[in-house]
């Protein structure tokens, strides 16, 4: 499908990861760090719960409790649990501190900064509470009182590691990448095991394209340290943007499991899901993420938003894109026929939806059953009223303007009305595909979505199955003046040149193809050579645009044929080698054609 990439998820800044309890270790902590060595998480909580039972004044105990809640993503936990150390010791600096994060971590300026001014008021001289006020300053627009606070509480302890990462990672935030570069450098050579600051290290170069060093310094977290699950979450989200979707998956499953309540991790995975076109998937991950958002009460109205749009979107039996977004997931992977079942479920449910109409001709269409793809583009357009009303029921248009809105619906029509084009066009009702392609092109709003260049080139193919090639042409020059990477235009524009030169004719070797975007029948014969020879700069215009659409697209067999039967006609003794290459790839090429390369 066609979906936002997925989004780089290292976020460098205030988190609630690695959170602070105490300076010194009560023998729990030396218990629960015993637990953590050899793998045995899941039994920390039931260790400190049984122990807060036989002494449940410990402040030692809340506070842990309290750390490995947060260490599981449980803000509400691990708040009543610092709270209630604070019952017993009212000077906890480091509570102040860690219920300051929960509360940034749920986006509220106001009892962050209460919370940790009174951690600073309780201990003025703890650089690890200083350095945090410096990423809630800067998560709340405060940069330069966040610089000074992360200076200061490197000044305050210049040899720990932990403070330089901090900054590196106000740096990289801020777009000061060589400065944060320096930053991670001398964290990691004061602590060559710091895990963090490889990671963000890792962040950094890869958004500066350094793609190999990016995934050395994650691997290199990840060996450090394989138990933090943002550290795979990471690492994913770089596999999502370079398409390496079973590694990306494999990431996000892998931070999910060492934290259940990871949302980010949801929403990545959901994406790529998605983009797999595994709906089921992705909706299961939307879902979850959803349920952890509003059980940690996280103040994230915008993530919020996107997650129930997505929802609605294509989760949701109730609605016909539920059923239509699943059908175009098949039709993405060429699965039509399953894809046509999706349709028929919807429209048991929705008989008069134009947006499953629609897709359901595009399903026919791509199966070349050009009589039932008709016939549902054209239904789809006698309840046209249906897509209106839809539009104006999604979440996504809610502050849409009404010329948004409109324009929207005249894309959904011109998809519509280029479908039957496409139908009249292969059925050879040339005169009836002309009408409907330029009503596509009529309504067409300057959409990117929308591919606008694939309605020229569509309508310029029509001009040259009626021989107007002067029309044609200017089509193809069109469809290639809004997008410079078509390659398909630029051979079309071929044909249309070397179909445009005086003393020719077509031949009767063709190649009969019923194909996406490319004309019913090409190959030309001159019978003198002073008509190619008057004609040559037309020829060479011709060749040079399918050397470029061979430049664009080599797995483009289409534009090897032409250039091939180009080469041919100028006398160019490679031409077999295009003419081969495009039968190796699959077209039926003319046993004429393929006698004449001695095949």
């Amino acid at each position: 499908m066609n979906v936002k990439l997925v989004t780089l998820m290292i976020i460098i800044g205030a988190c609630v990861q690695n959170l602070s309890f105490a300076q010194s270790k009560s023998r729990y902590e030396l218990h629960a760090d015993s637990l953590l060595k050899v793998g045995a998480l899941d039994k920390i909580i039931p260790y400190l719960n049984k122990e807060l039972k036989q002494n449940p004044k410990s402040e030692s105990l809340l506070r842990l409790l309290g750390f490995y809640h947060l260490q599981n993503n449980n803000l509400v936990e691990g708040e009543k649990y610092y709270r209630n150390a604070l019952l017993i010791n009212a000077k906890c600096a480091r509570c102040y501190l860690n219920i300051a994060r929960i509360y940034g971590a749920k986006n509220n300026q106001k009892e962050a900064t209460a919370y940790i001014d009174k951690a600073v008021m309780t201990d003025p001289k703890d650089a690890l509470i200083i350095s945090n006020r410096g990423k809630l300053k800067e998560q709340f627009g405060d940069k330069f009182g966040a610089l000074a606070d992360h200076n200061k509480a490197i000044e305050m302890e210049p040899g720990t590691a932990e403070y330089y990462t901090s900054r590196g990672a106000y740096n990289a935030n801020n777009g000061y990448e060589n400065l944060a570069i320096t930053d991670f450098n001398k964290a990691i050579s004061l602590s060559p095991e710091a895990d963090d600051a490889y990671f963000y290290r890792g962040g950094v170069f890869y958004s500066q394209n350094r793609t190999d060093e990016a995934l050395n310094d994650i691997n290199r977290a990840i060996s450090l340290n394989d138990k933090q699950a943002y550290f795979y979450n990471g690492r994913g989200a770089i596999y999502g943007n370079l398409g390496q979707f079973d590694k990306a998956l494999a990431d996000y499953t892998q931070s999910i499991r060492l934290d259940s309540r990871a949302i980010s991790a949801y929403l990545n995975r959901a994406k790529v899901y998605y983009e797999l076109e595994n709906l089921d998937a992705a909706c299961n991950d939307y879902q979850r993420a959803r349920q952890i958002l509003v059980g940690q009460k996280l103040n994230d109205s915008t993530e919020l938003k996107t997650i129930d749009e997505a929802i609605a979107d294509f989760c949701d039996e109730s609605m016909p894109s539920f059923y239509y977004q699943r059908g175009i997931a098949f039709y993405n992977l060429k699965a039509f026929d399953k894809a046509l079942i999706q349709y028929e479920r919807g429209l048991e449910k929705f008989p008069k939806n134009a947006m499953i109409l629609s897709f359901k001709g595009n399903a026919y269409l791509a199966l070349m059953n050009y009589k039932n793809a008709f016939e549902n583009y054209s239904a789809a357009l006698e309840n046209k009223e249906s897509i209106m009303a839809e539009i104006k029921k999604n979440s996504r248009f809610v502050n849409a303007s009404e010329a948004d809105i409109l324009s929207y619906y005249n894309s959904s029509l011109a998809s519509i009305y280029f479908g039957i084009a496409e139908c009249q066009h292969y059925s050879e009702d040339f005169e009836n595909a002309l009408i409907s392609i330029n009503k596509a092109i009529s309504l067409s709003p300057n959409l990117k979505e929308l591919n606008i260049e694939t309605y020229y080139n569509r309508r310029g193919l029509i001009y040259l199955a009626t021989q107007k090639y002067n029309l044609a042409l200017n089509d193809f020059n069109k469809s290639i003046q809004i997008k410079q990477d078509y390659a398909i235009a630029y051979v079309n524009r071929a044909v249309a040149r070397m179909s445009m030169v005086d003393g020719g004719k077509q031949s009767a070797s063709r190649l009969s193809i019923k194909s996406p975007n490319l004309p019913a029948n090409v190959g030309w014969e001159f019978d003198q050579k002073s008509s190619i020879k008057k004609s040559e700069n037309e020829f060479l215009a011709a060749l040079a645009d399918c050397n470029k659409a061979v430049e664009l697209d080599k797995n483009l067999a289409y534009s090897y044929y032409v250039r091939g039967w180009i080469k041919q006609i100028l006398g160019q003794k490679d031409y077999c080698i295009d003419i081969l290459t495009a039968k190796k790839m699959g077209l039926e090429i003319d046993d004429r054609m393929l006698k004449s390369c001695n095949q």
